[in-house]
């Protein structure tokens, strides 16, 4: 594959040593000059790469925006008259290649956040590919080495995930949108980041493009996100029963979400899913993407993923977890009130035990908790279902208690109206025929309701198999201690175990506890993704 080579042999004895202050000025400058030079109808970039280069090469650890722009160019120049699809395929693959060696040395997020481009020309051809007439024999190849490669990029994130350990990384220069520019440019899109981020939300698109100078970590889940989004489009219509493609598909999202244990992919995934369709619609029918829904919800709620836990998410502004916990509680809501309306009440009860039996209960109590301090008193919300925790906490902020920076607020009348809907239909949170609520109901997600081994009609895979089963061992809402069980050893697992609610003191120093405080480890069982190696694809 073609790496990025010099034009002109550069003679060490040229390169000027930069202070840092020096170092990111000259890159301004350099980014600015760009910028200006594509404002040109017919802009000649070839000049620019040289300098780019030597500004890469000044560093034994190049700056992002230097290894960002100087592949820009070098593919935009390169693959300008390519116009056969895997040519084109070929381009981006080069692409790649030529970002992953230029950024050996960075750090794990600063690789996953570089291959932004990668993805975006990838999608691009994906596009063309079912926009264009294509041979069928050629269009067959295509998108085989299509999915091929979006294997290996995932496979690559993996890599990088499993040596992330979570250090603050160093921001970006310029603002994300004039690195976005110069991608998009040549084509005419007005909304560059949308363009840029084709398999992401607006409210998404926005979030990374004003916080990831700050934070290139978000950036790499949002870029993780799109090709995890991608692989699952690519697999429909591959002659597969529906049953069949729900069962790869969950299986290979519950590994792939267990390996990369990223906040960022699965904070993304939840709010996508807070959206009225996926931003798959250029890729899937609506049939298609209700199928894809129902699948992430799954994915999303029946596993407790262990990187989510207190303990694993201190390098996370605590903002960023608090809206998470609301947006969780409103897709285990939203997927639980879509099962009833089904009249599927088998898997809503599952979806409700799932929640009682994850973390969320401890992470709800610990965000109301950190807010009151220590002089805050709070009423127990009534019921353990996740519209009991919306109903109490809206009526906590009712008292004027906030609770989140700014998501709250912004889908509080989305709340409110869930919190309408339960007076007028008081028995919503009864879910079983028997009358019991979901305080009484034990975990099981197979149709009959127990834990024998027979054919699961709406199943889900043996992950969640082994979850319903280890957690069906325990006890009731009494608050004693769920049965244990351990299955693997792989780091990064999906947890299952029961939680109980903490009685949280506040500190003496009258202050407002923070969410995450030193010593609040704790010693957790796990149900680890059986196989999870052999699924990953």
């Amino acid at each position: 594959m073609a790496l990025i080579e010099p034009q002109t042999s550069i003679k060490p004895h040229n390169l000027k040593f930069f202070t840092g202050d020096e170092y990111e000025l000259a890159i301004n400058q350099s980014i600015q000059s760009l910028l200006d030079s594509l404002q040109n109808p017919n802009p000649d970039l070839s000049g620019f790469t040289s300098k780019f280069l030597e500004l890469m090469q000044v560093k034994p650890n190049p700056h992002p925006e230097t290894i960002w722009i100087l592949s820009s160019l070098t593919f935009l120049i390169n693959s300008s008259r390519k116009d056969d699809v895997l040519d084109q395929v070929l381009a981006v693959k080069d692409l790649f290649q030529s970002i992953t060696t230029c950024s050996a040395s960075s750090s794990p997020s600063v690789c996953i956040a570089l291959i932004a481009p990668v993805i975006y020309k990838l999608y691009s051809v994906v596009i063309d590919l079912k926009r264009k007439e294509v041979d069928l024999k050629l269009g067959k190849k295509a998108r085989r080495e299509i999915r091929s490669f979006v294997d290996v990029i995932l496979g690559y994130f993996n890599v990088c995930c499993e040596g992330s350990n979570n250090d603050e990384e160093a921001g970006l220069i310029r603002p994300l949108n004039d690195l976005i520019s110069i991608w998009v440019h040549s084509e005419g899109f007005e909304n560059g980041s949308k363009q840029f981020f084709p398999l992401l939300s607006d409210e998404i698109v926005h979030w990374v493009t004003e916080e990831s100078g700050d934070n290139l970590g978000l950036l790499a889940g949002a870029v993780i996100v799109e090709a995890f989004l991608l692989k699952l489009c690519l697999k429909f219509n591959d002659g597969s029963s529906k049953q069949e493609l729900q069962n790869e598909l969950r299986t290979w999202a519950v590994c792939s979400i267990t390996g990369f244990h990223n906040f960022y992919v699965f904070d993304m995934l939840i709010k996508l899913l807070l959206e009225p369709n996926l931003p798959v619609m250029s890729l899937l029918s609506s049939e298609d993407e209700s199928f894809l829904r129902k699948v992430l919800y799954d994915v999303v709620i029946l596993p407790d993923f262990s990187f989510l836990c207190l303990d694993k998410v201190g390098h996370i502004p605590n903002s960023h977890i608090k809206n998470n916990v609301v947006a969780r509680l409103m897709v285990t809501h939203e997927a639980i009130e879509l099962l009833r309306k089904n009249k599927d009440y088998t898997k809503a009860i599952s979806y409700t035990n799932a929640f009682l039996g994850s973390h969320l209960p401890t992470l709800i109590t610990k965000l109301v908790a950190s807010e009151l301090g220590t002089n805050g008193n709070a009423t127990q919300p009534k019921g353990s279902s996740p519209m009991a925790f919306i109903k109490w906490m809206l009526d906590l902020e009712d008292q004027g208690l906030n609770l989140t920076d700014g998501f709250f607020s912004k889908h509080r009348a989305r709340l409110v109206h869930y919190r309408s809907s339960l007076d007028l239909d008081p028995q919503s949170s009864k879910l079983n025929a028997a009358g019991k609520t979901d305080d009484d109901l034990g975990f099981f997600i197979d149709n009959k309701g127990n834990d024998e081994d027979e054919k699961i009609d709406d199943s889900v895979n043996d992950v969640f198999v082994a979850a319903a089963r280890s957690m069906q061992s325990g006890t009731n809402e009494s608050g004693k201690k769920r049965k244990e069980t351990h299955v693997g050893k792989k780091k990064g697992g999906v947890k299952f175990q029961r939680y109980n609610l903490v009685d949280h003191s506040g500190s003496k120093s009258g202050k407002k506890t923070g969410l995450l405080e030193k010593g609040d480890s704790r010693s957790e069982s796990e149900v680890e993704d059986p196989d999870s190696d052999d699924n990953l694809e």
